[in-house]
């Protein structure tokens, strides 16, 4: 028991916090809703223009789909489509193939809402990486993707 806390004790002293993945993951995650909020505003939030752009750009997408696409649990889109319906910038239906299914579409609000701001949330991905180097930013993105499990740059979920 003794050399199993002195193990642990090695470890805790050898711990550098600001050099642990999971701590750096947190505060960047922080820091781009920092910048998000800053030049975006709180109109929106940032999970619902993510929505709102897979939804664009992919209009009677099944809430499977939406999964998918963003990485946000069942509950938390079906959550998420509600309180968006409610705000007019989605519109859900059955889907004509399968009467138990829903399909999700942006609504014309939600569009206009999309197209005022996509501007701004480009110029917040840009600032999220600005003190990257520039031929850095490929290969950071690269990473998370494959943190996260997907494929390369470019490619969407199956």
């Amino acid at each position: 028991m003794g050399d199993e806390r002195e193990e642990r004790e090695r470890l805790l002293a050898g711990l550098r916090l600001l050099d642990t993945p999971g701590h750096l993951l947190r505060r960047n995650h922080q820091r781009s809703y920092e910048i998000f909020s800053a030049l975006v505003g709180d109109e929106i939030t940032r999970q619902q223009m993510a929505l709102l752009i897979v939804l664009y750009q992919n209009p009677g997408a099944a809430q499977s789909r939406l999964v998918a696409l963003t990485g946000f649990d069942k509950a938390t889109i079906a959550e998420m489509i509600g309180r968006m319906m409610s705000r007019g910038w989605v519109l859900r239906s059955r889907d004509v193939h399968d009467g138990r299914a829903w399909t999700m579409h942006i609504t014309p609000a939600g569009k206009e809402l999309l197209l005022d701001h996509i501007p701004l949330v480009a110029a917040a991905q840009d600032e999220i990486v600005a003190p990257l180097p520039e031929d850095m930013r490929p290969v950071f993105l690269r990473c998370l993707r494959l943190l996260l499990g997907l494929g390369p740059v470019g490619q969407d979920p199956a």
